[in-house]
């Protein structure tokens, strides 16, 4: 589903990722993990082309993206469902409005968008507050809105960039098992974090990184 074949992402004269080779399979949930800096999110950033590599080639479904041509990108990403360690949400729109807004750039027509939010914003237990905006929910709460905005097309790949970097240990966990939930059905998962509780135990692969460069593998 993912491969990367000596892949190496330069900023500014600065190393962040090294000759990265490594493979993610269909379906497979899989945790990448090391200290600030070691290239988590460029990591991710390379896997929906939000930038490229300097060298290496990167494939994703099939598809070479390395040297993919810009009108092809969006194309791509329409694959990817990405939750941001920021949540991104639009302050000013509903919890609704944040979610359908990810079906409504495909064109999706307005009775499958209202249908799949509605039952996305189930899942992540959030139907209640659909109606709501994102100032008036707590920080677990939109964690699980940035959730349903990333999974509410179906995408085939999820990427989570420290995903309850800022959530109690109780919530966290919440937020695990929407993932654990997303995953069961066959979606490939990338979760980028330093939080060692999210994968210990769980027998899942994890890839850890230092200083840009892979250092190690083992299952959590």
């Amino acid at each position: 589903m993912i491969h990367f074949e000596g892949v190496s992402k330069v900023y500014e004269g600065q190393t962040a990722l090294a000759n990265a080779t490594f493979s993610v399979e269909r379906g497979e949930m899989l945790f990448i993990t090391g200290p600030s800096g070691a290239g988590k999110s460029t990591l991710l950033k390379l896997i929906y082309h939000a930038v490229a590599p300097e060298e290496g080639s990167i494939t994703i479904n099939g598809q070479r993206t390395d040297s993919m041509r810009a009108r092809h990108i969006p194309a791509l990403r329409r694959n990817i469902g990405v939750v941001f360690q920021d949540f991104r949400l639009l302050s000013g729109r509903t919890i609704y409005e944040n979610v359908a807004l990810a079906m409504r750039i495909r064109d999706a027509a307005e009775a499958q968008v209202k249908a799949q939010v509605m039952e996305t914003l189930k899942m992540v237990g959030l139907r209640h507050k659909a109606d709501a905006y994102p100032d008036a929910l707590s920080g677990g709460e939109q964690q699980r809105v940035v959730i349903a905005r990333a999974i509410v097309a179906d995408p085939i790949i999820v990427l989570a960039d420290e995903p309850t970097g800022n959530l109690d240990p109780v919530t966290a966990a919440g937020i695990m098992r929407i993932f654990k939930d997303i995953n069961s059905r066959g979606t490939t998962i990338v979760i980028a974090t330093h939080n060692k509780d999210l994968y210990a135990n769980t027998g899942r692969r994890v890839l850890r990184l230092d200083s840009g460069a892979i250092a190690g593998e083992d299952r959590g």
